[in-house]
């Protein structure tokens, strides 16, 4: 494993949960942000169920904490369109990727929380694990190496802030958490593809009892279009803690212009009750961007989260797409770095990742000129060319993503192709068909007997793996055989042996082989390659060859 640590600038949601997941493989990493703590303003919300997935990784305890912050599920769905809060509904949309989609599909649930609470709950795990140093109050300056193709390590300059000393950081790689204004991914020159500034918004926290005048509907946003208020009111806990998002014009778009007192009188318009006396905690400022940077990777320099891609947040899927590209990205890293791995090997976290990217930009986008529409619609006298319902019917897919979510192929030197088609689904965005055909997430199937069922997620490890059937002794032979001449963990696993039981009976149909065929999982949990059969057991070998971009020993 490489000496120096892993530099990760930005310690927001997607930076912590960087160096959470580099744990996972024995790498240490400096995280370096320039707050001096962890967000105090809620901004996102959703940790959806394939991030959900992903942090069981960090260990139960973060897993377990995450879901004690989680909201009751009457407020993740609907979404609702309201004239106010007490006023008319003019249109809903059940929002079941909020709610999860089940044992079934997951054996991960879905949380609806608040930023300020998860970025906590990974900043405590980041310092107890042992291999993280977390330098808050620090800014990143320049970088002074390692954007280059022949760089063998990288070296920032930072400045401590309260000290105002500076001094250079070296590490073997960097990773550019740092956001929307990522200084890291300016210095190297990578361009944001797509439409920048489309529009702003104020976004203000606040504590009010809202709860007493939504009653019964109750939803994860609630959509608010009249006179005196057009935004969205979003629940943090069901408790009294909100967020909203208000959209202003370029000209209001400034502090001393939009101040805490409009924001009040805002949240009067929005809720429909005068006399609602909202304290407001904090606001902040932000433009809607839909873009993609042209690369993900530049020498040893790694984007991830907005630096790599901005998505307007009408769908939730924000952090949660820079979490689920950095988790793609952290295991080729590392195997790059412990010289196992080619480079080509890290160059396919973008040819993967980036097609998701502009998908989910794209969809984003639409959703939130449906909702535009949905409020133009529901103002009196203002004509649309579509009725409310038509609008809300076209909007569907605002928080029904499991297609987007678990169903992503990807295709590229780290994938090995079978010659098997997708399954087809009515609407790839939203629907979700499990399957195992290289290039996708490795469905789940429950195993094991009694009360204490494992899920096939639980088997993949931060090495390969391989899953076949009980008694194919072959297999087993052919991936120590792999794992001794790569020198990579190559574990391999009989479904039908003892505790692994096929609880369900759904294993082998699911996963698209016979008891003597075999798959290949990645240390991501994506299909890496698939035998439907046993046949030359060298095909492994040759397999995990391919994918490492490097020849068997």
């Amino acid at each position: 494993m490489a000496a120096e640590p892993v530099i990760i600038v930005g310690g927001g949601p997607v930076g912590l949960a960087t160096a959470l997941e580099l744990t996972r493989f024995g790498v240490r990493s400096v995280v370096v942000e320039q707050r001096e703590t962890t967000s105090w303003h809620p901004k996102t919300r959703n940790v959806n169920t394939r991030t959900m997935e992903i942090a069981r990784g960090w260990g139960r305890t973060v897993y377990e904490r995450l879901r004690g912050i989680d909201s009751a599920d009457d407020w993740k769905s609907p979404i609702r369109f309201l004239r106010s809060v007490v006023g008319e509904e003019v249109g809903r949309i059940d929002s079941a990727g909020f709610v999860g989609p089940g044992p079934e599909v997951s054996p991960a649930l879905p949380i609806m929380s608040s930023q300020d609470l998860m970025e906590q709950i990974y900043f405590d795990a980041a310092r107890a694990s042992g291999l993280v140093d977390l330098r808050f109050g620090c800014r990143a300056l320049r970088v002074l190496r390692g954007q280059r193709a022949s760089d063998d390590g990288v070296a920032i300059e930072v400045t401590d802030l309260a000290s105002g000393e500076t001094r250079v950081l070296s590490g073997a790689a960097l990773v550019a958490a740092d956001g929307v204004d990522s200084t890291v991914r300016d210095a190297l020159g990578i361009e944001l593809e797509g439409d920048k500034g489309l529009h702003h918004f104020v976004n203000c926290y606040f504590r009010a009892d809202v709860e007493r005048w939504v009653g019964t509907r109750r939803g994860v946003l609630l959509f608010v279009a009249n006179p005196n208020a057009a935004g969205v009111l979003q629940p943090l806990d069901g408790r009294g803690r909100w967020l909203c998002q208000i959209a202003v014009s370029a000209a209001e778009w400034s502090p001393e212009i939009f101040t805490r007192e409009r924001c009040r009188q805002w949240i009067r318009g929005a809720v429909g009750v005068p006399d609602i006396d909202p304290e407001v905690l904090s606001v902040g400022r932000w433009q809607m961007n839909a873009t993609v940077a042209a690369t993900f990777v530049q020498g040893r320099v790694v984007l991830v989260g907005d630096a790599a891609h901005q998505f307007p947040p009408t769908g939730g899927l924000g952090v949660n797409t820079g979490i689920q590209g950095m988790h793609n990205a952290m295991w080729k890293l590392a195997l790059l770095l412990d010289g196992r791995a080619g480079p080509g090997l890290l160059e396919t976290y973008t040819t993967e990742r980036q097609p998701v990217s502009r998908w989910t930009v794209a969809q984003s986008l639409q959703n939130h000129r449906h909702v535009q529409q949905i409020a133009l619609a529901s103002l009196a006298g203002v004509e649309n060319s579509m009725s409310t319902g038509d609008v809300v019917t076209a909007a569907r897919r605002y928080g029904n993503h499991l297609g987007i979510e678990f169903g992503c192929a990807y295709e590229s030197t780290a994938v090995v192709p079978d010659g098997t088609a997708l399954p087809e689904v009515a609407d790839p965005y939203s629907d979700y068909v499990p399957t195992a055909r290289p290039g996708s997430r490795a469905p789940h199937v429950w195993l094991g007997r009694g009360d204490e069922a494992l899920s096939t997620l639980d088997l993949f490890g931060p090495g390969f793996t391989v899953l076949t059937g009980a008694g194919e002794t072959s297999w087993h032979e052919a991936a120590r055989r792999a794992g001794a001449a790569l020198g990579v963990p190559l574990a391999c696993y009989g479904i039908g042996s003892a505790g692994l039981e096929d609880r369900d009976g759904v294993f082998f149909e699911r996963f698209g082989i016979a008891p003597s065929g075999a798959v290949l999982v990645r240390p991501d949990g994506y299909v890496g390659w698939r035998t439907a059969r046993g046949a030359d057991y060298d095909d492994l070998g040759r397999a995990v060859s391919r994918i490492l971009q490097r020849p068997v020993a």
